[in-house]
């Protein structure tokens, strides 16, 4: 069963994305092509004193990859890199394999997610971005 919950913080992140835009100038970029479906998400963010200073994204894909991707951008923008690796992995092996995994903001949203593996691929499309972009 959805939590209806989940289910308005992804609507509103997927009608009101947050930090859909480019950098013009980013010190770290990647892009991400699903193999399964062929959307593509592309990260730019801009890393000072390993901060994350700025991120943006564009997603062609789901409402649920341009929910995840706006949701992505709001939680890491602030956190040190080594704590966005570690998120991004963390956050994979969760929605993949079941590993525990302390969510936190509008991250619980991946409670409900995990429920859907049809979905896990879009959910992962702008975090599997943004993790190629920190291993640059």
């Amino acid at each position: 069963m959805e939590d209806p919950i989940h289910r308005e913080i992804l609507e509103e992140h997927a009608r009101s994305p947050r930090c859909q835009k480019f950098l013009d100038s980013f010190t770290h970029s990647a892009n991400w092509i699903s193999e399964k479906t062929g959307n593509r998400c592309e990260v730019t963010a801009n890393i000072n004193n390993q901060i994350v200073r700025d991120i943006y994204f564009k997603s062609q894909g789901s409402a649920l990859s341009i929910a995840c991707g706006s949701i992505m951008c709001c939680e890491v923008k602030g956190m040190a890199t080594r704590e966005v690796k570690n998120l991004c992995f963390s956050l994979s092996e969760y929605v993949l394999k079941g590993t525990e995994f302390s969510l936190f903001g509008d991250l619980e949203v991946y409670r409900t997610i995990i429920r859907f593996s049809e979905r896990h691929d879009c959910s992962l499309l702008c975090w599997r971005a943004l993790e190629k972009s920190l291993n640059h």
